[in-house]
């Protein structure tokens, strides 16, 4: 399944904390990790070119409220779409991720080591194999769209492997 010139949609894994067995002092409150993961068709562009070519694909149109993604949808999580670009977004290292995942989960209490081990399988491991890894800082009030106030807390990493083709789009967030 074609998707843009750069990038072809593979599938999405999601980890719903509710769907771990919480301990007593834990509480998955409302908390999901979603993963989009792309390959990357056309030889190794610029990261800059890679992330146009995310934006401007229907599976960035998810405002990430249940509804899925929308092709002709204006919503990226928070955000207003027209609002994002590649240089909205920051470099970070793996280190700098898994320790904002990590805090973030940690917001929990005690969280089942399960969902410890799906979140190293499915974030932190691709973040250590990357050779490029960006975030999406929180962006100002003019780029919050009308329904960006339900998330309390809404994470996007995307990490890029140029030599295994592959990109990633990771969204750690409530609700």
């Amino acid at each position: 399944m074609q998707t843009s010139a750069d990038l072809e949609y593979e599938g999405t894994s999601f980890i719903n904390f509710r769907d771990f067995d919480f301990p007593e002092g834990g509480n998955p409150s409302r908390q999901w990790i979603d993963i989009k993961q792309f390959t990357i068709t056309a030889p190794p562009p610029a990261d800059r070119d890679l992330l146009s070519a995310l934006i401007g694909d229907q599976q960035f149109r998810d405002d990430y409220i249940g509804g899925g993604v929308d092709p002709q949808g204006t919503r990226h999580g928070p955000y207003w779409i027209d609002r994002i670009t590649p240089d909205s977004y920051t470099p970070a290292s793996a280190d700098s991720v898994i320790a904002l995942v990590t805090r973030w989960v940690d917001q929990c209490g005690i969280v089942p080591d399960a969902l410890r081990q799906a979140i190293d399988q499915e974030v932190f491991k691709p973040a250590r194999t990357a050779t490029h890894i960006v975030t999406l800082p929180r962006l100002d009030a003019s780029a919050v769209n009308d329904y960006g106030f339900i998330h309390n807390e809404f994470h996007e990493i995307i990490t890029i492997d140029t030599v295994g083709r592959t990109l990633r789009l990771t969204v750690a967030a409530d609700d």
